[in-house]
């Protein structure tokens, strides 16, 4: 009965110490966690301080690699056959730049012959088109007065009249007459076909433009002017059209 009675007593002994182990061990890992969630928090609400003073180990790091990296390139490019080896890459010498200076002038060689040649084929015969006043039409067939008319867009004057000005008149008279001139010059121009000759006692040329004696079936345009009070012959005297 004591054997008995001393065994029943010294098991509930050993229950009580395992319960209080597996409690012990149930406080330590939830303290544990604890920490592990303390510890993540604190880093997280600090991590711009932690990143600072980690990035001179992260760059040192990086750079170490960089390197080691480079090294076995290196390394390997030694090691490979030189007929291997891919050619070096030569460097271009730098083109020097243009010089800065005065621009050249181009030697006007071509266009003084194409203007001769243009001149030129302004003497002939059989001429014709559709004439109008100069400032409605643009500077080509066209008349400007009663002595000068565009043709070819080339000015041309006529070389045996001398008709009244509009522009830089004397008088009304003069003006007046000047536009009659140069109406019936338009009408004479655009009647028909026309020849183009040029007078030997005087030049070809006079300035920009070009002089001619306009005729037709033998008759000069101009002396159809004279004839009709609108012009005077250019070699006479010339007197004023204003009384």
């Amino acid at each position: 009965m004591s054997s008995r009675t001393a065994s029943s007593r010294r098991a509930p002994a050993k229950r009580r110490k395992s319960s209080r182990s597996s409690g012990g061990q149930g406080m330590t890992s939830w303290l544990v966690v604890l920490a592990v969630v303390a510890g993540g928090i604190a880093v997280y609400d600090n991590r711009a301080v932690l990143l600072k003073e980690l990035a001179p180990l992260l760059s040192h790091e990086s750079m170490t690699a960089q390197e080691t990296q480079r090294n076995s390139e290196a390394e390997r490019e030694k090691s490979q056959p030189a007929q291997t080896r891919p050619p070096a890459q030569t460097a271009r010498a730098p083109v020097p730049p243009a010089d800065v200076g005065i621009a050249r002038a181009a030697v006007p060689a071509a266009r003084p012959q194409a203007a001769e040649t243009e001149t030129a084929a302004l003497t002939g015969e059989n001429f014709s088109g559709k004439f109008y006043f100069c400032g409605t039409s643009g500077l080509d067939n066209c008349v400007m007065s009663g002595d000068t008319f565009w043709y070819k867009k080339t000015k041309i004057v006529l070389a045996d009249i001398a008709a009244p000005r509009t522009e830089a008149a004397a008088c009304q008279q003069e003006r007046d007459r000047g536009f009659a001139a140069k109406v019936r010059l338009k009408d004479l121009l655009s009647s028909g076909r026309f020849d183009l000759e040029t007078l030997k006692a005087q030049a070809s040329s006079n300035g920009p433009s070009v002089m001619r004696v306009a005729t037709r079936n033998g008759r000069s345009l101009g002396s159809i002017l004279v004839s009709e009070g609108l012009a005077k012959p250019r070699m006479a005297r010339q007197q004023s059209w204003c009384p």
